[in-house]
C-alpha cells in the first residue's frame, strides 16, 4: 500500500465532490423521480416486486420475520395502495409514504424470507424467495472449518474462513447494512443480498447504529477512521492490508477559506464540522446548522434534519461551532477535499485492537482506546487476519452456555485471539466488533452460535463474493 504524496492528497481531494456528483441519478437535478408501475409476479416459492421509475433513486433496505422493506428517495407517488398476493412467501405488498422525501415499499412474508435488491436504470426490482434458496456454493478460493481450541477456562469452538483474494472472480470488499450508512442489518441477511460466499460482522457502532471509525467502499470515505485504532483494507488490485489509518478533510472555498471536516456521516466533533454525503440516508440527524452544497455551490442554509441532495452533500455544525459556517453565503464555490495515508484504499474498515503484527503478537488495547476488562474478557469475539501468502482469514469465536448454565464454549480473550490468529497462520491480524455481533456466514448460512436473541442487526460488515468474468 502506498503512503500519500502531496500530489495523492490533491487528487483524492479534488475527486471526491465530483465522484459524489458523478454517480447521481438523473433525478438528481432538482425534481424527484416518479413511480410509473408498480407489478410482481410469483413463480413456484419466488415472488419478484418491480417498481418503474422515471429515473433512478437511491434506496436502502431493512429486513424482519414478518416483512422487508425497501425505502427510496426521493420519490413521487400517485397515493398509498396495497395489494393482497396469495401463494408463495409473500403475503402482501403496500407501497406508502414513510416521510415527505421517503417512499417505502414493504412487502409482508407469510413466513421468514431472503431477499435480493437490483437496482438498474429506471427498475427496481426485489425478489424474495424462500431461505434455503439463499445458499451459495463456495468458490474455489474460499474454505472454511471449524475446531475446538484450548482456552484458560476450558475449550472453545472457533470457524474459520480462507479466502484467497488472487484466486480468479474473488473479490473482498465492505458492505454497509441495509445499503446506507444511517441503516443496520444482520449479516446473514447482507450475504444473500450480496450473493456473498462468506461473511463477516465489522465495525463497533453506536447506538443509533451508525459505524464507528473507518469504513471506505468503492473509494469513498463514508465514515471517519478513529485515532490510533486498526484498519482492514484491499486496494484496487485486492491486495489486503492491517494497519493504522490517518486522515484529513476540508471544505476549501473559492476565496481560499479551509475549514476542517472532523466527521463523515456522523454528528460533528470539536473544532470542525460533519460531512454528511447521500450515502448516509435521505436526510442528515437534527443538526444546529446545515448548509446544503448541490453541484459545488451553497445551495442553501438550515437547521433540523434538511434533505441530503443526491447530486451534492450536507455541511453540519454543532450549536457552539456554528461559526464555522455562518462566512459562507449561498451560490458560493466549495470543494470537500479528503485524504487517508496509506491511500489507495477501495475498501475498508475499522476495528480494533491488533492482535498480530508481522508474526508476532501484540495487542495494544489501552493505545488504541479499549479498556483492560475488555482485553480481559472472554467472551464471543470476531477477527480478521493476512497471512504470509496473502490469504485472508475471517474467524469468530462462539461463547455459548447449555440450558443448565454450562459453559459449551468458553470465547476468548484477547491474547487468546491473538494466540489463535497466530497459529493460523496470520501475519497480521485485528479484533472486530464481538459478543452479539460475532458472526461468520459462509455459503449462506450462519455458522457460528448466535446470541439467545437472535442475529443481531450491525451497521457494516467484510464480505468475499465470487464475481465471474462474464459478469
Amino acid at each position: 500500500m502506498r503512503h500519500c504524496t502531496r500530489r495523492s492528497l490533491l487528487v483524492l481531494g479534488l475527486s471526491v465532490g465530483l465522484l459524489l456528483a458523478g454517480r447521481l441519478p438523473p433525478a438528481a437535478a432538482g425534481h424527484p423521480a416518479r413511480i410509473l408501475a408498480l407489478r410482481w409476479h410469483r413463480a413456484g416459492e419466488i415472488t419478484t416486486v418491480t417498481l418503474r421509475l422515471s429515473a433512478p433513486v437511491r434506496h436502502r433496505t431493512s429486513a424482519s420475520e414478518r416483512a422487508v422493506a425497501v425505502d427510496l428517495w426521493t420519490v413521487q407517488h400517485d397515493g398509498d395502495r396495497t395489494v393482497a398476493v396469495r401463494g408463495g412467501a409473500v403475503s402482501s405488498i403496500r407501497l406508502g409514504r414513510l416521510t415527505p422525501e421517503v417512499t417505502r415499499l414493504a412487502i409482508g412474508l407469510q413466513r421468514p424470507a431472503r431477499f435480493k435488491v437490483f437496482a438498474r436504470d429506471d427498475r427496481l426490482t426485489i425478489t424474495v424467495f424462500p431461505r434455503w434458496q439463499g445458499a451459495v456454493a463456495l468458490p474455489k478460493g474460499v474454505a472454511y472449518r471449524s475446531l475446538r481450541v484450548a482456552t484458560g477456562a476450558g475449550r472453545a469452538r472457533a470457524h474459520v474462513a480462507t479466502i484467497d483474494p488472487r484466486a480468479p472472480g474473488i473479490e473482498i470488499r465492505s458492505a454497509l447494512g441495509g445499503g446506507a450508512v444511517a441503516a443496520t442489518e444482520t449479516t446473514s441477511i447482507a450475504a444473500t443480498r450480496l450473493e456473498a460466499a462468506a461473511a463477516i460482522n465489522g465495525n463497533y457502532y453506536s447506538r443509533a447504529g451508525l459505524p464507528l471509525g473507518l469504513v471506505v467502499l468503492d473509494g469513498r470515505v463514508l465514515s471517519a477512521p478513529l485515532p490510533r485504532r486498526t484498519a482492514f483494507g484491499v486496494d484496487a488490485a485486492g491486495r489486503p492490508w492491517i494497519g493504522p489509518v490517518e486522515f484529513s478533510g476540508r471544505l476549501v472555498t473559492d476565496t481560499g477559506m479551509e475549514i476542517p471536516i472532523t466527521a463523515i456521516n456522523r454528528p460533528p466533533r470539536a473544532g470542525g464540522i460533519a460531512l454528511y454525503t447521500p450515502e448516509f440516508g435521505p436526510q442528515t440527524p437534527p443538526q444546529a446548522l446545515v448548509t446544503v452544497v448541490r453541484g459545488g455551490r451553497i445551495a442553501a442554509f438550515s437547521s433540523g434534519r434538511p434533505a441530503i441532495p443526491p447530486d451534492g452533500y450536507a455541511l453540519a455544525a454543532a450549536a457552539s461551532q456554528q461559526h464555522l459556517l455562518t462566512n459562507l453565503v449561498r451560490e458560493q464555490r466549495v470543494t470537500v477535499r479528503l485524504a487517508l495515508e496509506p491511500d489507495g484504499l477501495r475498501h475498508a474498515l475499522q476495528g480494533g485492537p491488533r492482535l498480530v503484527r508481522d508474526g508476532l503478537i501484540e495487542v495494544p488495547y489501552a493505545w488504541e482506546g479499549f479498556g483492560g476488562w475488555f482485553a480481559r474478557a472472554r467472551a464471543a469475539r470476531a477477527a480478521i487476519g493476512i497471512t504470509r501468502t496473502g490469504r485472508v482469514l475471517f474467524v469468530t469465536v462462539d461463547r455459548t452456555v447449555s440450558r443448565r448454565g454450562r459453559l459449551q464454549s468458553t470465547g476468548m480473550d484477547l491474547a487468546e485471539l491473538a494466540a489463535l490468529m497466530r497459529s493460523l497462520g496470520a501475519r497480521d491480524a485485528m479484533n472486530l466488533d464481538g459478543g452479539g455481533s460475532a458472526t461468520l456466514v459462509i455459503g449462506g448460512r450462519v455458522v457460528s452460535a448466535l446470541p439467545r436473541g437472535g442475529e443481531r442487526q450491525v451497521s457494516a460488515m467484510l464480505v468475499a463474493r465470487h464475481r465471474p468474468a462474464e459478469r
